[in-house]
């Protein structure tokens, strides 16, 4: 790839392995450094006004192309997250050797990569090189997510000014044949066994395979439900250092309580949380509101179980809040009287499944997090999977 100004680049041998001491000391290695620009340089470019069939970094250099100003831009915005997605997306199906650490990942995109000392050949451009920071600042949008201005996306980059030679090197690395990618499975990737943590967001599986397969909904654009604490009962979980324990139990509570009466209740426990809405109704069906909390060395990870729920994202929201309060509000949509089905109309004979409408559960995971750190995963199995990092400022 032979390219003018602040992005070139010399190549590597692509028969070149990853460095194993590298991936040792947590340095980002020739291949792992030509893969992050490659891709960034591919598949991004400059979001300019009016430009039907938008061009690559790469394509613009390679063509020629004068460079633009900042009234030439579309004042459009990208989160950083979907750049992380797309990325991982890209690899997929490459050794997981090829793809660095999200630290790594970040301190490229902020240019903070440390050069290599050892191999100057390494040293590729970064994404500040790739897209001036004059013109594509960085920022957080009004839901609090890390965007970059002025950046699109593009799922079929025109490959024409590519050497033969970088073509192979990237199929050999990512395991790809095409370049094409689906532009919403890339902007929306979630990696099975890795933790791709931003703010508020729940990514909704889609069974339709003619549909988009996931969608996302933030938190701020949720919709005003019921109070979660508008519930006859309150089902808190109790944990407790005494030798003599009594094992998992049930507190119910004769009235509703005030919010602070509640927070005092759940403060006397250790690791402890309450659960309100429809969790804690003990005459539903299925049982909604099921949950399970892990914990590791800088995070929490919760599941809940919520059977019959609408996973449409205009009415599923999931919050996480700093004190580590997550509010999940959602429709079920079973328990009907009236059920209508292929033009036939079934009068249902007992109505056992969790009643139709609007709910919400609350509960408290066992300490502060950060909610900037937080993704969740709602499956067509009906479980919401999320995971928060502890909040290290807190401690």
């Amino acid at each position: 790839m032979e390219m003018d100004g602040p992005v070139q680049a010399t190549n590597s041998n692509p028969d070149e392995g990853l460095d194993p001491v590298n991936a040792q000391t947590g340095m980002a290695d020739n291949d792992q450094r030509f893969l992050l620009f490659f891709i960034m340089g591919t598949y991004f470019g400059p979001d300019i006004k009016g430009e039907s069939s938008p061009k690559s970094v790469l394509q613009r250099v390679a063509k020629g192309l004068p460079p633009y100003t900042s009234d030439q831009l579309a004042r459009s915005q990208i989160t950083i997250l979907e750049i992380e997605r797309t990325y991982h997306y890209v690899l997929r199906k490459a050794d997981q050797s090829a793809v660095v650490k999200l630290p790594i990942f970040h301190q490229f995109i902020q240019g903070d990569l440390p050069k290599h000392e050892e191999d100057p050949r390494a040293n590729y451009p970064q994404f500040p090189d790739l897209f001036p920071p004059s013109l594509h600042p960085h920022s957080l949008d009004r839901n609090q997510h890390k965007v970059v201005e002025n950046i699109v996306f593009i799922n079929n980059p025109d490959i024409f000014h590519i050497d033969q030679e970088d073509i192979e090197r990237f199929r050999t690395l990512t395991g790809l044949e095409d370049f094409v990618l689906d532009e919403a499975a890339a902007r929306l990737h979630y990696t099975e066994g890795s933790i791709l943590l931003h703010n508020g967001e729940v990514t909704v599986n889609e069974p339709d395979e003619e549909s988009e397969s996931k969608k996302t909904r933030r938190v701020d654009e949720l919709l005003e439900l019921d109070d979660p604490l508008k519930h006859e009962h309150l089902m808190m979980h109790l944990n407790s250092d005494l030798v003599d324990r009594a094992g998992p139990a049930m507190v119910f509570l004769p009235s509703f309580p005030t919010k602070s009466e509640l927070s005092n209740i759940v403060a006397a426990t250790k690791s402890g949380f309450a659960l309100t809405g429809s969790a804690a109704m003990g005459n539903m069906g299925p049982s909604v509101g099921l949950m399970d909390i892990g914990e590791c060395e800088d995070a929490y990870l919760f599941r809940i179980s919520l059977p019959g729920v609408k996973r449409d994202a205009r009415d599923f929201s999931c919050e996480v809040e700093s004190d580590g309060k997550v509010l999940i509000r959602g429709v079920a949509t079973t328990g009907e009287k009236t059920v209508f089905r292929y033009s036939q109309m079934f009068e249902m004979q007992t109505q056992n499944l969790c009643p139709p409408g609007r709910f919400s559960i609350s509960f408290k995971l066992p300490g502060p997090v950060d909610p900037q750190q937080f993704s969740g995963n709602f499956g067509t199995d009906g479980i919401l999977e999320g995971i928060v990092m502890k909040d290290r400022d807190g401690r």
